[in-house]
């Protein structure tokens, strides 16, 4: 579905859930397991051991250990940066201007996602749970049974918002990659006596699907972000828009831009304030009426 044109800038195309949920696969996890994939066929056809590349980082084993969970952890908590970022423009815009416009359940979900993947991203990166808490005196059972509580807290206080943008299909297949993981994660361990060869292959194939989790997160991170500026560019170009008609007297029409230069389709008419080369035109397109709404993506 194509998106939208305004001066504000594109809007995100009103799709369902399950849409979402497939475009997400499709674009961003599918080719980033194809390339992860082809560069560990790489690597490990080159007599290399891939469980220098995938395991946690440890240096005195290799200078490429933990390279990917480097890569793909910082990735996750760059895009959830992204996601903050959009949500303090937003902020600032409705708190500056008292214009309750921009707010949506994009802004309340992006918080909870981008708090969640840079405390996975952190924790995957740094060795928190693994290395950190149980070096502090910790237990890792402890770490782990308290990681499951935050957890719980982050996923319902974001999928209630998600749901209501249509993303909660998304967010359960990122979910579920992460789920995955640490299924493969158990089984890893449960046949490491009895069949270390099995053993080998799943601990390479829940770290793959887990890294495939980081990248759905990291769309979900993006997606969000967009829809934030979107709505926040829509509030602040229809007010600019109402102020602009409230200055010209309240006249219903479009109000009158100035460029340098004529348009085709439009009526040139010389501004002598503007300067002798500039000229007004109004608008020769529905895409160019700036008090035209941007179309809101319908909620259920």
């Amino acid at each position: 579905m194509p998106e939208h044109a305004h001066p504000a800038g594109p809007v995100p195309a009103d799709r369902s859930d399950l849409a979402e949920a497939g475009r997400m696969l499709l674009r961003s996890v599918l080719p980033a397991g194809v390339l992860l994939c082809l560069a560990l066929a790489v690597y490990g056809g080159t007599g290399h051991d891939l469980t220098i590349v995938l395991q946690d980082r440890f240096p005195e084993d290799s200078e490429y250990s933990g390279l990917f969970t480097i890569m793909f952890s910082s990735a996750l908590m760059v895009c959830a940066g992204i996601a903050l970022g959009s949500l303090v423009v937003s902020r600032a815009w409705s708190r500056t201007t008292g214009d309750a416009g921009a707010t949506s359940p994009a802004r309340t979900a992006g918080l909870a996602v981008a708090i969640l993947c840079i405390w996975l991203g952190f924790d995957d990166m740094m060795m928190v749970h693994d290395a950190v808490l149980p070096g502090a005196g910790i237990p890792e059972t402890a770490a782990l049974a308290v990681y499951a509580v935050i957890g719980v807290v982050l996923v319902v206080w974001a999928f209630g918002p998600l749901r209501r943008e249509r993303l909660g299909l998304t967010f359960l297949c990122g979910l579920a990659l992460l789920g995955g993981s640490l299924v493969g994660d158990e089984a890893e361990d449960f046949f490491e006596d009895r069949i270390p060869a099995l053993a080998t292959f799943l601990g390479h194939a829940e770290d793959v699907v887990k890294f495939m989790a980081y990248v759905a997160l990291c769309h979900l991170c993006v997606l969000l972000a967009r829809r934030v500026m979107a709505r926040t560019l829509q509030a602040a170009t229809e007010r600019s828009a109402r102020e602009a008609v409230e200055r010209s007297g309240g006249s219903s029409q479009v109000p009158m831009r100035v460029t340098t230069s004529g348009r085709r389709g439009a009526a040139p008419v010389t501004d002598r304030r503007a300067g002798a080369n500039a000229v007004v035109h109004t608008a020769s397109s529905p895409a160019d009426d700036l008090t035209a709404p941007i179309p809101q993506l319908r909620t259920p």
